[in-house]
């Protein structure tokens, strides 16, 4: 069987999100083809090093031109190209829409539809929402991210829920664990410029997120000392995110590390008192499970999905829209006993035993033979 994956997802720097998702799946995909079986890696740059090499099993096919290649030179590949493809695998919201081809798409979440403009650019919302309903009704099969997502997908476009299939994402759990030496936390730390105790947010700075309203949170807590640090990669308004804490007189406990390469990440959870998610909308929200994994306690909003990956092993912000609710999440956390954070440490741990990658490698490949 020949299997095309798009591999245009994965295959950039500074993964994050969809990209980190999409990056998995291809890894661990390309690692469970055997026999027959001939996974096609359709791109249209060439694979970076640390993709994963090709061989009798993982052919790349890099071609065509690098604007609309979906629509162009992926949709020609598969009416013209040798050799066949059996099922085509898109881990985005964009498929081929006039092909020959079987596809299976993989959708992470629907906050386009829910917040429109004033969360995303126009040019965003503009594709999201013309590409996606399409996407779905070609799709011979939809996957998603949780039960929450599947629902949202089923209300939003009429889909049959049989169509639909959740497929966990999961963690690396080679960077992501409990044995960060305490050498690599104080380096960590010195090359931010972080001093002390603080509390960490980490993930795309973007309106979604509610760090507005986190910082607002924090700048109530009578703790001069605790610094929150605010990692992540700029995204839509980031201004107005930076801006928010010299609105607030409070410039000197906020630190913006910017983008953190997975070599930093864990040391910056582990030495932090708590990881923070109060976003508004989340698909999944793996930096819940990253956290629980390093050993760090984690406070949630109550909102989406993020219960459904939690379980019952965070601190959840009861209302993500109220400044005071995040803060008594996050005064809660902070005043946590030595036996209660050491409980919610290990309720995490537990909780990340539901997450792993070869499971769900293997279980996205079946869904795709059976196509």
């Amino acid at each position: 069987m020949n299997i095309g994956f798009d591999i245009n997802e994965a295959n950039i720097p500074q993964r994050v999100g969809v990209n980190q998702v999409a990056y998995k799946i291809f890894t661990h995909i390309a690692k469970q083809i055997n026999g027959e079986d001939k996974l096609y890696a359709l791109g249209k740059e060439r694979p970076l090093p640390d993709m994963p090499v090709g061989n009798e099993n993982l052919i790349y096919e890099i071609f065509g031109s690098k604007k609309a290649w979906v629509l162009t030179s992926l949709t020609k590949r598969l009416w013209f190209g040798k050799p066949k493809i059996d099922v085509i695998f898109s881990p985005s919201h964009y498929t081929p829409l006039f092909s020959p081809t079987k596809t299976v798409i993989y959708l992470m979440d629907m906050s386009f539809e829910r917040f429109g403009t004033e969360y995303f650019t126009n040019y965003d919302i503009n594709q999201l929402k013309k590409w996606t309903p399409l996407s779905v009704k070609k799709a011979k099969k939809i996957l998603t991210i949780s039960e929450f997502s599947k629902n949202e997908i089923v209300k939003l476009y009429g889909t049959n829920p049989d169509k639909v299939e959740v497929v966990y994402p999961a963690f690396d759990r080679e960077v992501y664990h409990g044995k960060i030496p305490k050498t690599k936390v104080i380096s960590v730390k010195k090359k931010y410029g972080i001093t002390g105790s603080y509390l960490l947010y980490w993930g795309t700075l973007q309106p979604r997120k509610n760090i507005n309203r986190l910082i607002e949170a924090f700048a109530k807590i009578d703790k001069p000392q605790l610094k929150l640090v605010i990692c992540g990669k700029k995204g839509w308004l980031y201004d107005q995110i930076l801006e928010q804490s010299k609105t607030l007189g409070i410039e000197n406990r906020v630190i913006f590390t910017g983008f953190a390469p997975n070599d930093d990440l864990p040391a910056l959870i582990k030495g932090s008192r708590a990881f923070v998610l109060p976003s508004l909308y989340e698909g999944f929200g793996m930096p819940i499970v990253e956290a629980q994994a390093v050993g760090t306690p984690v406070v949630a909003s109550r909102v989406s999905s993020l219960p459904e990956v939690a379980g019952e092993s965070a601190i959840f912000i009861e209302d993500p829209m109220s400044v005071d609710s995040i803060k008594n999440a996050l005064d809660k956390v902070i005043s946590l006993s030595v036996k209660d954070r050491v409980k919610l440490i290990k309720d995490g741990k537990e909780n990340t035993k539901r997450f792993d990658w070869d499971v769900s490698a293997k279980k996205i490949l079946n869904i795709l033979k059976s196509v």
